[in-house]
C-alpha cells in the first residue's frame, strides 16, 4: 500500500500548477504591465511571461515552470482586444483591479455582459452588438 501511495503523491507533484505570481511581491520594482505581458497593450491578448524575462532579475535561478492560470476567461463568440482598449485609454486596472497590491490575481470586474455594456456606457464607448460580437455565426 505504501509504495502505491508514494507513487501517487510523486506523479501529483509533478503534474502540479507551479506556485501563483505574487504581483505584490514585485511591486517595488515599478515594472509596466508590458514589461512582462508584452502583448499586453498592442494585441487581442495578453501573453503570460516567457522564462527569459524572469532571468532579467533572476539570472541565477534555474528554468521552473511559471504559473498560467488564466482569470479572466471569454466565451469564443465575444471578441476582447487589449489593443482597443488601450487605445481607447483604459488602463489595466480598470478591469484587473490593483495588480500590484494581490499577492494571488483575484478577478477584480466580471466577465459578463452586463459588466462589459455598463462599462462601455460610463465611458461613452460603442454598444453596438458587433463590436465585441461577430455576427452570423
Amino acid at each position: 500500500m505504501r509504495p502505491l501511495f508514494l507513487l501517487l503523491v510523486a506523479m501529483s507533484s509533478a503534474t502540479a500548477e507551479p506556485a501563483a505570481f505574487s504581483h505584490k511581491q514585485h511591486s517595488g520594482l515599478n515594472l509596466p504591465c508590458v514589461f512582462c505581458h508584452k502583448t499586453a497593450i498592442s494585441a487581442e491578448r495578453a501573453t503570460f511571461p516567457a522564462w527569459k524575462t524572469c532571468k532579467t532579475c533572476h539570472v541565477d535561478k534555474p528554468e521552473q515552470p511559471l504559473p498560467s492560470r488564466r482569470v479572466y476567461k471569454l466565451p469564443d463568440f465575444v471578441f476582447f482586444s487589449h489593443a482597443r482598449h488601450a487605445a481607447a485609454k483604459q488602463e489595466c486596472a480598470t478591469c484587473h483591479g490593483d495588480v500590484l497590491a494581490q499577492a494571488k490575481i483575484e478577478l477584480h470586474r466580471p466577465t459578463r455582459m452586463a459588466a462589459c455594456v455598463d462599462c462601455h456606457k460610463e465611458h461613452k464607448a460603442s454598444v453596438v452588438c458587433n463590436s465585441c460580437h461577430e455576427l452570423g455565426q
